[in-house]
């Protein structure tokens, strides 16, 4: 049961108190380890399903584990950008829920013998979200634009980043919910 692919999870799992514990108030300046240990904590979701698919090393535990990791990850870093105040409340709300609604969704329909497939939209959604998570964590950070007198500011950009995930969010939830009603509606299941 303990493969490379399961590995990687439990990696990843380990990682979230390390993000946790690097992340700091945003009067302490950006917290770098903290972005760069999300994203290699990301990472390991997308190479951990990737061998897993392609050396058929597809386990019982890493359909469980995969998932969890995954929203704990996502929800944790989500609650420190919040009780930091670089991210509003409510779109934080509306990640976990929508992650929540999936998860339940994909329950139900595998009670009923129903896989559902993820859907591109929902990974798309899960890259925007990445980026603009790193970029959050990563606040306050400033690079100057050569040949001009701009600076790019991260926490601008993962905010501005961070509602296209929104919308990201919305749209593959919603596909989920279309496909589910669409699959049980072809067997006549309820």
């Amino acid at each position: 049961m303990l493969n490379l692919p399961n590995g990687l999870t439990l990696i990843r799992l380990l990682l979230i108190p390390a993000v946790i514990v690097a992340d700091h108030p945003p009067k302490d300046g950006p917290s770098h380890l903290a972005a760069i240990l999300f994203l290699v904590a990301s990472l390991t979701d997308i190479l951990d399903g990737f061998i897993a698919r392609r050396y058929n090393m597809v386990t019982s535990m890493g359909k469980l584990l995969d998932p969890v990791a995954d929203k704990i990850l996502v929800s944790s870093v989500l609650f420190l950008l919040v009780a930091h105040g670089l991210l509003p409340a409510i779109l934080a709300i509306i990640v976990v829920a929508r992650e929540f609604a999936v998860s339940g969704l994909r329950s139900v329909a595998a009670s009923q013998g129903i896989i559902i497939p993820a859907e591109k939209s929902g990974k798309a959604k899960m890259v925007v979200q990445t980026t603009s998570i790193a970029l959050l964590l990563d606040n306050n950070r400033h690079l100057p634009i050569p040949g001009s007198n701009f600076l790019l500011n991260f926490h601008w950009i993962g905010l501005l980043i961070f509602w296209v995930a929104i919308a990201l969010t919305i749209v593959s939830g919603v596909q989920y919910v279309l496909w589910y009603l669409w699959i049980t509606s072809q067997d006549g299941s309820q």
